[in-house]
């Protein structure tokens, strides 16, 4: 884990997914970028071997912009 990646970064919120795994991942990430008005750059933080494929499907589904990623960090604009 290279948490000097994520400190390079300017974001205004982090989530950390932990471990969750393909669906609870997304439902809890749907119910946290639910709460944060548009404009808000937010680190997630993911550690499953999946997150490297849902993440990005997840912000093209969603119209989530995507900025940046360097698993197990992702760098995510709600538009």
């Amino acid at each position: 884990m290279n948490k000097s990646i994520k400190n390079t970064w300017t974001y205004d919120a982090e989530y950390n997914g932990k471990e969750e795994g393909c669906g609870d991942l997304i439902m809890t990430l749907f119910k946290f970028f639910k709460t944060i008005p548009p404009g808000t750059r937010v680190c997630v933080s993911a550690f499953d071997k999946g997150a490297v494929i849902d993440i990005p499907a997840w912000c093209r589904s969603t119209n989530k912009e995507l900025i940046e990623a360097k698993p197990p960090y992702y760098l995510i604009l709600k538009k």
